[in-house]
């Protein structure tokens, strides 16, 4: 799962797991509210990984970490921080919540590909 309310960034995201060739259901929300509520209402929403923007309107980052958090079905599922800088501040936030780390959003498809194939290995 992706909350990001860039379009560019989310199609980006979608052609790298195209291209790892991983049989992952990818599920797109454009800010923390509308993840929030995409996971309420879903039962059967179970992401092996959620990846946050750290500034998206309506919630940011952090934000929408602690409230994915308050949901049981998915409150151990890896949450990532995603942002096109690692700020320290916002990390330690991150991570204080139960965000596992932030991941800067890459400059091209291949680096994209190589750091969500580092993670889906785990």
């Amino acid at each position: 799962m992706l909350i990001d309310d860039d379009f560019d960034d989310q199609e980006m995201f979608g052609h790298a797991l195209k291209h790892l060739d991983v049989s992952v259901d990818y599920v797109t929300a454009n800010d923390g509210e509308h993840a929030i509520e995409k996971l309420k209402a879903d039962p059967k929403l179970n992401p092996y990984f959620i990846f946050v923007d750290v500034d998206t309107p309506k919630m940011k980052g952090v934000e929408c970490v602690v409230e994915i958090k308050k949901i049981s079905r998915v409150k151990n599922v890896p949450v990532y921080l995603y942002s096109t800088y690692a700020d320290p501040k916002i990390l330690k936030a991150g991570r204080e919540n139960g965000a596992v780390d932030i991941v800067v959003k890459a400059h091209n498809m291949k680096e994209l590909e190589q750091t969500l194939a580092k993670i889906l290995k785990q």
